[in-house]
């Protein structure tokens, strides 16, 4: 078969194009690999061998030769048959040979087991994995202190092997990774178990006082003063925390001038204590500080409320007070506010800090903190603190730091350098019983009128569709309107309980419940006392020396937030509480105005709840948070065992609290009000209630209801 010139031409010329790709692939090889004398050979050669085929055709290669006359036609024709016959082999190449080694390795994923460490005493830790791996168990196996707990799964070991159990894990990486202790926990519990603080200390403080001191007051002033006047006593209320600071700043009396901060109704109460348990101070060395304008330069002992201290900040730190005292120090939580900005500065200049509070954090782990802090600024940074004990993560809005973890050594850490604290059950055997119980408010005085029972219905809509911060708003608007439809069934309970002819404390949040209070026993013609946030100081005293030691006074109504703290109501043997509050260190407070030292009767404490109110909502937030401060030790309270009680209906009988919702197990969830007893339904049907909002899993996204920095605020200004 003959071909034309032209199509000689065009065949040379696509020749040629392959044989440079061909060349080219080969440098590119060479250069990626190193080279090759064979690869080299075989480039040199291709030229030869095409231009000795055009020497066989008796043809010169030329540019033209390649071209053709008419170079753009050949252009065009090549460009078609290329695209019919497809890329162009390359020739004298031999056949692709499969690679049985393929050019990228698929990851290979290795499981691996994390082994969190944490303090569980004073001598020992625990390790706990979340998986299983066969070396690691050889490893615990081989520590001489090793102890497992079956039923816990865990391994624990001696703080002395802590060393040789990261060496040996370390050999394991990355198939178990050890988590472990930060540094400014072992060094803590570096050194083993610590005697107890000698008492000869109480020597030198003044001998009345000493005698005053119960025989657990004289342990707490010891270990103070072991701990170099820097600590914080939170014994439960009632248990004369007041008493054992008097008596360490009594001990440190060379380091005056004293300052004590505290709420503006105990602000009095100081004064008093200080002049009747430390006689040998001259009166008018010891002075309140009422206004700015004060003169502070000649007192030995100051006795300031927050607010004060937070306005005069710069005139208490050019005073430079030696020692201070903060009573119900949880007020510091807050490492955000002025106040507890001033009080830091004012601890960071002090040799001697002691804090008081019966509930250090009031929620969360986090709102120890500051109080920390205070007591030694160089124990650990915010981020170290909270990523250890608070569950610390970055999120999308910043550092969070509003959970909870490793709480049990926590709690060690906390007793070892920092805190006493002794509950009621521990020290005063000889006190009197508490019995709390719930009382469920007669439904047919709640819906008074068709508007309360409409906005009811909607905030209980709005809170059950709404998330975030606009699901804490609807939360409040709830609590707030909760308060003006119970209101008519409070008042209807208060009239039996007057017949009952004994004295009785009420707290309430809002003013809409304490005015209504106020006007039912005021018809009923009952001699009583008030004290709310409008209260002055200077006469709450009065007050409560009226109810403690007038019989003809029966009742005290107080506001919840005024009065949970400092001071002493132990005429009165029963506590009702007509609001709720969402701290279970508030209420846990407010009881102890009436069971604490120097009570002579058991106390009933009763909280009266309503039906599909927001009662539902908070009474379950509040067995939450009281478990988490139960883990680390700052709770004893239990409101999960209150039993219940009807209140007298008009109807002959009262309607079920909450219906029959149970847990998975059959059996009614604990913490929740639906572990009541249930009763009979009333003989006849009350009136249709709006739809509660509450059920399981609304409960479980509000565990970060209200951030520290703004729950008690936001209710404040409710009352105010």
């Amino acid at each position: 078969m003959s071909c034309t010139s032209e199509e000689i031409a065009e065949k040379r010329r696509m020749a040629i194009e392959r044989l440079n790709a061909r060349k080219k692939c080969l440098e590119s090889q060479t250069n990626s690999s190193g080279g090759g004398k064979a690869a080299t050979e075989r480039s040199n050669v291709l030229p030869a061998q095409a231009a000795a085929a055009g020497a066989n055709n008796k043809t010169p290669l030329t540019i033209s030769t390649f071209y053709g006359g008419n170079q753009s036609s050949f252009g065009k024709s090549s460009s078609s048959f290329q695209a019919k016959r497809g890329p162009p082999a390359l020739p004298y190449a031999k056949p692709a040979q499969k690679n049985s080694t393929p050019s990228k390795v698929a990851p290979v994923f290795v499981r691996t087991v994390t082994c969190a460490c944490s303090i569980v005493s004073d001598t020992r830790f625990v390790v706990e994995t979340n998986g299983f791996n066969e070396q690691m168990i050889d490893i615990f196996k081989q520590i001489p202190s090793k102890s497992y707990e079956p039923n816990s799964k865990k391994w624990t070991f001696e703080m002395k092997d802590y060393s040789l159990l990261q060496e040996r894990i370390a050999t394991l990486n990355p198939h178990v990774v050890l988590g472990g202790i930060p540094k400014f926990v072992m060094q803590e519990f570096a050194s083993g178990p610590k005697p107890k603080p000698s008492r000869i200390c109480l020597n030198a403080i003044e001998p009345s006082l000493v005698e005053s001191l119960l025989g657990f007051q004289k342990e707490g002033v010891a270990f103070a003063i072991d701990k170099g006047g820097r600590a914080l006593i939170a014994d439960e209320m009632g248990l004369g925390k007041t008493y054992q600071a008097i008596a360490v700043a009594d001990f440190y009396q060379q380091d005056w001038p004293l300052l004590v901060c505290t709420t503006a109704s105990t602000r009095d109460s100081w004064a008093h204590k200080i002049r009747q348990l430390l006689p040998h101070i001259p009166v008018h060395s010891i002075a309140a500080l009422n206004s700015g304008q004060d003169y502070i330069g000649e007192c030995r002992v100051l006795i300031a409320s927050y607010s004060m201290m937070e306005r005069c900040g710069e005139k208490l730190l050019d005073r430079g007070f030696g020692m201070l005292i903060f009573d119900e120090s949880h007020t510091l939580k807050n490492f955000k506010a002025k106040c507890t900005t001033v009080a830091m500065a004012l601890a960071k200049r002090a040799r001697r800090v002691v804090l008081l509070s019966g509930t250090p954090a009031l929620s969360r782990p986090v709102e120890l903190f500051t109080q920390l802090q205070m007591l030694d600024g160089k124990f650990c940074s915010f981020k170290e603190y909270s990523t250890r004990y608070c569950a610390g993560k970055q999120s999308n809005f910043g550092w969070d730091a509003t959970g909870q973890s490793n709480l049990a050594e926590l709690n060690l850490l906390l007793a070892r350098k920092f805190m006493i604290r002794r509950t009621k059950d521990e020290v005063m055997s000889e006190l009197t019983e508490k019995n709390r119980e719930t009382v469920v408010l007669d439904p047919s005085y709640l819906w008074t009128n068709e508007e309360v029972e409409g906005n009811m219905s909607s905030y209980a809509a709005d809170y059950s569709t709404s998330k975030g911060r606009q699901r804490e708003e609807a939360l409040i608007k709830y609590y707030s309107v909760t308060a003006e439809a119970k209101a008519p069934a409070v008042c209807a309970y208060l009239k039996e309980v007057v017949k009952e002819n004994k004295k009785f404390i009420v707290f309430a949040h809002h003013h809409v419940m304490l005015d209504a209070i106020e006007k039912s026993l005021s018809k009923q013609k009952v001699d009583f006392i008030r004290i709310d946030g409008s209260t002055r100081s200077d006469l709450r005293g009065a007050l409560v020396e009226r109810f403690q030691s007038k019989a003809t006074c029966r009742a005290a109504v107080l506001s919840l937030k005024a009065c949970n703290a400092g001071i002493t109501l132990t005429a009165a043997h029963l506590v009702l509480f007509a609001e709720l509050d969402w701290n279970p260190s508030t209420l846990a407070q407010a009881e102890s105005r009436a069971h604490r030292i120097g009570q002579a009767d058991n106390v009933t404490v009763r909280y009266l709840l309503a039906k599909k109110t927001a009662d539902d909502i908070i009474w379950t937030m509040l067995q939450r948070k009281q478990e988490t401060l139960s883990r680390v030790g700052l709770c004893n309270e239990d409101f999960s065992d209150a039993s219940s009680v009807q209140a007298p209906c008009n109807a002959g009988n009262i309607e079920p609290f909450l219906n029959k919702s149970l847990s998975p197990g059959g059996g009614p969830r604990k913490g929740t009000l639906d572990g009541f007893v249930q009763r009979s339904s009333p003989a006849v049907p009350p009136k249709p209630q709006p739809t509660s909002s509450t059920n399981t899993k609304e409960n479980a996204c509000f565990d970060n209801f209200l951030s520290p920095d703004d729950d008690d605020d936001d209710l404040a200004g409710l009352e105010l």
